[in-house]
């Protein structure tokens, strides 16, 4: 047996995990001497193998320099994806139509749902039920995540919130809410709606006047440039260009111009998805784990 390939390995595993001896040795219960003589050549007692390959995420094997590393579950996903996307753009020779990719995400988001119903044995195609089929869902919440799969061609959207342990995420959701007062007040306007559906219908690069707005939406020219005004006052700003616009200048005049940020555009749509969904809830879920035992908010936080 090689006792060379232990010692390096071990020594290289130690560093890149950035952990020093004395750390190693106190998490397997030994003396540093006992870490740095593993390291020097001579071998640890067989039980411990089993732990020091655990601390490290590799087989025995590995460490003994019999095989190759063992790839982590993150990295097997990834050069899934990653082949995946590849391939479709072999095939394709388009970068902006991700089918095959964005399917393969959806197939992996419920997987990760259904695993975690421990009696479930078998991954189970999602169904995804047509427009006039009953609205279904699915749900899995605990005390510290909860996701939301829709599970019907007009809800097809999947949520996940993590709320650990003293990071106080759901608190922060109702504390200085005033930006949230503006945003949802802008959105209670019907016009205002309008409005911002025919910017988010313009491609990344287009703009369009007030005229152009008021005539495709039938708002007032006089309301579509006052809700402009608004929503630049309250929606844009050096941090968050949700909308945009740029000055038109001419000979004649010069003539502001209006457009989104299409970085933002998912997480627009995102709202207006969840925001629906919570007003048209469900008729019933798919499959729902509700091992939730405390509510959502802290009181005193």
């Amino acid at each position: 047996m090689d006792n060379k390939a232990f010692s390096t390995t071990l020594q290289s595993l130690r560093k890149e995990k950035k952990v020093t001896q004395e750390q190693l040795a106190t998490h397997l219960g030994v003396s540093p001497q006992a870490v740095s003589k593993w390291e020097n050549g001579s071998y640890p007692e067989g039980d411990l193998l089993p732990r020091i390959a655990d601390f490290f995420e590799v087989s025995i094997d590995y460490l003994y320099g019999r095989t190759g590393r063992d790839k982590s579950f993150e990295q097997i996903v990834f050069e899934k994806v990653s082949e995946v996307c590849a391939k479709e753009y072999e095939r394709t020779g388009k970068a902006e139509g991700h089918a095959d990719f964005a399917k393969l995400i959806r197939n992996i988001h419920w997987a990760i749902q259904t695993g975690g119903w421990i009696n479930n044995e078998a991954f189970w195609e999602r169904p995804i039920d047509p427009i006039d089929y009953p609205k279904m869902g699915s749900v899995v919440m605990d005390n510290v995540m909860y996701s939301y799969f829709g599970c019907r061609e007009d809800n097809d959207f999947y949520l996940f919130l993590d709320d650990p342990e003293g990071k106080d995420v759901m608190e922060r959701l109702f504390r200085d809410t005033e930006k949230l007062e503006e945003l949802f007040r802008i959105l209670s306007d019907r016009d205002n709606i309008a409005i911002i559906a025919y910017l988010y219908s313009l491609a990344p690069g287009e703009y369009a006047g007030v005229d152009t707005i008021a005539k495709a939406t039938g708002v007032k020219k006089s309301k579509v440039a006052a809700s402009l005004e608004d929503m630049m006052q309250k929606l844009h700003n050096s941090s968050n260009k949700a909308l945009t616009y740029v000055k038109e200048v001419t000979t004649e005049m010069e003539n502001v111009i209006y457009g989104v940020d299409p970085s933002l555009g998912g997480l627009f749509m995102g709202l207006m998805m969840i925001a629906r969904e919570y007003t048209e809830p469900p008729v019933g879920f798919s499959m729902q784990m509700n091992g939730r035992s405390t509510s959502w908010l802290k009181k005193k936080k």
